[in-house]
Formats: structure tokens, C-alpha cells, sequence
């Protein structure tokens, strides 16, 4: 049997002592009846039943980062046991995101995916005093991915009447920053989302990373995360990046508050507390879309 998602779900990592599961929102909200286990992936793909000639929703952890993400995508396109000839591919998971232009809470879907590892980068010591990063003179093209304007539009779309949730402990730690998006309050958006497998942190690196969307010309970025990008290679691949979305929560600030170190910033043990926050509310936004698309 061959099995047709009408929606593929592709959250990064499941739970263990270390991390957020990014998996349990979905078997929360939705009946998994089913598991199919596929090889060159980390977890089975678990899928619905089918509903009146509807495809069933699938969900399938893809692991974290670049390398693990591209392998297990690549092994569900290549699947002789699954048609996703007509499926919408969406990642949904957690993110970083400057307190600039967005905050904790906030939800990012992403017209461009800019891949941060491509690039040429020196020790700013040696250098001239400039920026210390040039494209990659190699490349065969531009590594940064654009998802179909008309899916995003009808996705955004449909953010925009989503309620989300917010938290006012979330809320006091996001007051102690400085930066117009820090003080709001969650909302949709559409902006750059930067995709990295270092897990970077800092005002200095921030700044780069603008660098390098400028370059591309991806405008302001909004979201920083692990996977992205490497599910875009792998669809571009199989000519089926036209049908991906990304959708992330912005679950921490990617830099110290005022008055913070880095060091400081990374072990407060306040900078987990948007995890949850952000999850739920990248959820809301994408199973509003599962939904329409599962009529």
C-alpha cells in the first residue's frame, strides 16, 4: 500500500532529558493511528487515517540540524511506500529571533530561508577592519531558498485571525530588552529566516547575519534556526519546493539583554522560557493550515 499524505509535518527532534520535543503538540491535537518506518529516517513516520477521499495528515521528526534533516527528508521523497506527489511539506518548530524585529511568542513564516554555513568567514583579528565574511566565491548559486509567493500569501493569510498565546513571565523577560519588536506582543509574521548548524549567540554575530541576508538580498531576518534550509535543498531537489512552508515560534532572543554578558545570556534561566510559548503558538498557526488544507 501506498501511502499519499495530504500534509507531511516535519518538526525537528523529539524528546529526551536535553531538549523540547517539537513532536508532542502534534500527537496532542491529532489522532496518529498509524506508523510506517522508513529507512535513512530517525523516527517512523506516524500518519491519520484518511477522511472522505482527503489524504491523511503525516508527521515525521526529522532530527537536528542540516545533516540529519536533508537525509531524512531526502529517504521520504525517495520512498517507494509514500506519494507525496501532492503533499504540502511544513516545517514547524522552534526558533531564535532578534528582540529588533521580533519577540518571544511570534510567529515567522518565511519568505526566504538563507543558509548561514556557505559563506567565507576569517578571524576578524587578521583582517582590515571590515566585515569579516565574503560569499562563498564557489557556490553554484545563491543559498537562499523562496518559497512560492502564492502559498506563503495564502498562509499568511490565514495567520492573521489566529489567536496567540502569550505568557506574563515570558512577558517581564522580554520587558528586560531593548528593541521595538521586544515589547510587542506575539503575532504572525512573514520575514528572512537565517539556517545555520552552529548554534550562534550574540550581538556581533547578529550583525553578520543581517550582513549576509543583505547580501542576498533576503531583507531583515526574523527567525534563526537548525533545519530549513536543508529541507529546501532536499525538496529543490525533487522540484518540490514550491510546496514548503516554514513556520517558526521565536522562543529566545538572540543576544544578552542589557547590561549581560554572552555567557551570562546563555545560562540565565530565563532563556528557555519561551520554548513552550513559541511551540504552541508555531503549532496554532500551522494546524490552522493543516485543517484548511484537510478541509
Amino acid at each position: 500500500m501506498t501511502i499519499a499524505p495530504e500534509v507531511l509535518v516535519l518538526p525537528a527532534f523529539v524528546h529526551d532529558a536535553e531538549t523540547l520535543d517539537e513532536r508532542q503538540p502534534w500527537l496532542d491535537r491529532y489522532e496518529f493511528a498509524n506508523e510506517l518506518d522508513l529507512p535513512g529516517a530517525p523516527e517512523p513516520l506516524q500518519y491519520t487515517d484518511p477522511t472522505d477521499g482527503t489524504g491523511p495528515l503525516a508527521l515525521l521528526p526529522t532530527g537536528m540540524g542540516k545533516a540529519n534533516t536533508a537525509t531524512t527528508v531526502a529517504a521520504a521523497l525517495a520512498s517507494p511506500e509514500l506519494d507525496l506527489s501532492e503533499t504540502l511539506f511544513l516545517s514547524v518548530g522552534v526558533a531564535g529571533g532578534p528582540p529588533t524585529d521580533t519577540t518571544i511568542g511570534s510567529v515567522v513564516l518565511a519568505d526566504a530561508i538563507v543558509d548561514w554555513d556557505v559563506k567565507v568567514r576569517w578571524d576578524a583579528a587578521e583582517g582590515d577592519g571590515g566585515v569579516p565574511l565574503e560569499l562563498n566565491p564557489y557556490r553554484l548559486d545563491d543559498h537562499v531558498f523562496r518559497p512560492d509567493s502564492a502559498l506563503l500569501d495564502w498562509a499568511a493569510e490565514l495567520a492573521r485571525d489566529i489567536d496567540l498565546a502569550d505568557d506574563p513571565d515570558v512577558k517581564a523577560h522580554r520587558e528586560r530588552y531593548e528593541g521595538r519588536g521586544a515589547h510587542a506582543d506575539p503575532q504572525s509574521l512573514v520575514g528572512a529566516n537565517v539556517c545555520g548548524d552552529e548554534f550562534w549567540h550574540g550581538q556581533v554575530l547578529a550583525e553578520r547575519v543581517q550582513w549576509l541576508c543583505d547580501e542576498y538580498d533576503a531583507g531583515t531576518y526574523c527567525a534563526t534556526e537548525m533545519e530549513d534550509a536543508a529541507t529546501a535543498a532536499a525538496l529543490a531537489r525533487f522540484g518540490r519546493l514550491d510546496d514548503y512552508l516554514s513556520i517558526r515560534g521565536i522562543a529566545n532572543f538572540d543576544r544578552p539583554q542589557p547590561g549581560q554578558s554572552v555567557e551570562e545570556s546563555l545560562h540565565d534561566e530565563d532563556f528557555e522560557a519561551g520554548f513552550e510559548l513559541g511551540l504552541e503558538n508555531a503549532v496554532r498557526v500551522a494546524s490552522a493550515l493543516v485543517d484548511e488544507r484537510l478541509g
